[in-house]
């Protein structure tokens, strides 16, 4: 039974980047688990197993005893297998002996600090282009870990656009043919990188917008393009009940205010804004570039024809049905997944609707918002102005 596992960071896997206490560790193994592409590491008289599927591996070692030790590149602190050897060995102390990454090495090269940086990797994962290219423009320096499809050329196509950014690529760092490069996107958009590369993007003039909510003067506005009240906007992002990895549908998406104020607060979920009058849409275009946004994708035409063809949603907003109030919902609670459901309604005619067709759902209510706001009547006076009342249904599937 194995009583102790140690998980250690073998950097690049060359004598280079390996640290002299891994170096004592391996010597004093029982059985080394890792990828194939550090078995050179691992003296003759060692008991190896490769790291193949995890799974399986982890299944055939379980039974083991003596001083086992697992080797992973880089660091294991930084995107390695060590949460998921904490996972299935639960029950096993588990040491870490930190090595030396390709971020601290690339990071040194280019002579910046990291601790401000913020990380994302593209090396065997999905990656969330929205929220990859919302934080790069929002912040001094964005690290990429990369691979064959989240590559540093693709990343510099991307950026290509970006007048005050500069990237540090660097591949196969530590190692006897690494390679470390130095300056604009636009100077590698045609350089193939090998797979094990990652890059640092500094950006020198940092978009910056803090308001947690916004004002409907923060938006560019058409004078017959409504525009959901400020008050009501966030109320109805308060009943939306959103999460940083949420997916939204906002229907009837209008001047894009809702998508907007949503797609600020959290940068990292996706928001598909679906609108069949032009002359939104392009305002919606406008407003996005205006903030800066990478996480709202547009979609013209029909809702009850569009929605068919999206990502399955977490959250819906209905702020507009054009008249395809009951095709919409009807296709919602068809959809085999959890979410939440806000319509909000100005018509009598709507929210009855929309009322018969969701007071059977789940955690089912509706709020009426009045909102009245002091207008100047003169230089003495002021007047309370009221807006027309909104309805909000909420409910979840």
């Amino acid at each position: 039974m194995i009583n102790e596992i140690t998980v250690a960071g073998v950097g690049s896997g060359s004598e280079l980047t390996l640290t002299p206490e891994v170096k004592n560790t391996i010597e004093g193994a029982d059985i080394i688990v890792s990828s194939l592409r550090f078995s050179e590491l691992i003296p003759a008289n060692k008991e190896f197993i490769p790291l193949t599927k995890i799974q399986d591996t982890f299944v055939k070692i379980q039974n083991y005893s003596g001083k086992i030790l697992i080797l992973v590149s880089g660091d294991p602190g930084l995107y390695s297998l060590l949460p998921l050897v904490k996972k299935f060995f639960h029950d096993t102390n588990i040491k870490v002996l930190p090595g030396l990454s390709s971020l601290q090495i690339l990071c040194a090269y280019a002579c910046e600090s990291w601790n401000d940086a913020k990380i994302f990797s593209g090396h065997g994962r999905e990656l969330n282009v929205g929220e990859f290219l919302n934080f790069v423009e929002r912040n001094q320096r964005t690290i990429l870990v990369c691979d064959k499809k989240f590559s540093p050329t693709w990343a510099c196509d991307e950026l290509k656009n970006f007048e005050s950014i500069e990237v540090f690529i660097g591949s196969n760092l530590g190692s006897h043919d690494e390679i470390f490069l130095h300056g604009k996107p636009s100077n590698f958009l045609y350089k193939t990188f090998p797979e094990l590369s990652i890059m640092l993007i500094k950006n020198h003039d940092i978009y910056s917008f803090n308001k947690l909510f916004l004002r409907n003067s923060d938006f560019l506005r058409e004078k017959d393009i409504v525009i959901t009240n400020e008050n009501v906007r966030a109320a109805i992002i308060s009943k939306l009940e959103l999460t940083s990895d949420s997916l939204l549908w906002d229907i009837g998406a209008g001047s894009g205010s809702i998508s907007i104020g949503v797609a600020l607060l959290y940068l990292s979920m996706q928001v598909y804004a679906i609108e069949k009058n032009t002359k939104a849409v392009e305002l919606i275009k406008k407003n996005i570039a205006k903030f800066h946004l990478h996480n709202i994708e547009i979609h013209e035409g029909l809702a009850s024809k569009i929605i068919k063809n999206l990502p399955i949603p977490s959250h819906v907003f209905i702020g507009g049905s054009g008249g395809e109030m009951k095709q919409i919902l009807d296709f919602i609670t068809k959809i085999q997944s959890s979410l939440r459901i806000v319509v909000a309604c100005v018509t009598l005619e709507n929210f009855n609707l929309a009322y018969d067709l969701m007071k059977g759902m789940k955690n089912f209510e509706t709020t009426q918002i009045s909102v009245t706001s002091s207008r100047p009547l003169n230089d003495d006076l002021t007047l309370m102005k009221a807006n027309n009342p909104v309805m909000i249904l909420c409910a979840d599937i």
